[in-house]
């Protein structure tokens, strides 16, 4: 008699894109993906770190990351479902590290593709 399987996997793939952030010439990302107690990850990265963008020169002032999240976890329980947390951080005349902004959201609870579109909170 066979058992059956006594957990489920979640894997998720996606990119943090672009930003539009009004006087922040630069800026970068840091991001996390924070889980339940039961989620083991299995496969991937569960946090980085963008490279640094540069606001183009276009009327949008947009600045573009383009860069890659792709992980796998495995859990017994929806409980402690993964969320994506985002840090975003520019950089001033000085070469410090400045706050923009901040997020969180959770990972697609169905499979297909989702698209994202949301709003940080600035920074202090």
């Amino acid at each position: 008699m066979d058992a059956a399987p006594r957990f489920f996997t979640l894997m998720a793939t996606g990119q943090v894109e672009s930003a539009e952030i009004p006087y922040c010439q630069n800026a970068y990302c840091k991001y996390e993906i924070v889980a339940g107690e039961d989620w083991q990850i299995l496969d991937g990265m569960d946090n980085g770190i963008t490279q640094v963008a540069r606001q183009s020169s276009g009327p949008s002032r947009v600045l573009v990351w383009n860069f890659p999240l792709d992980v796998t976890y495995r859990s017994t329980n929806a409980y402690g479902w993964p969320q994506l947390v985002i840090s975003v951080y520019g950089v001033d005349a000085l070469g410090r590290d400045v706050i923009q902004g901040y997020g969180s959201i959770h990972l697609p609870t169905c499979a297909g593709r989702s698209v994202a579109d949301w709003c940080i909170s600035a920074g202090a």
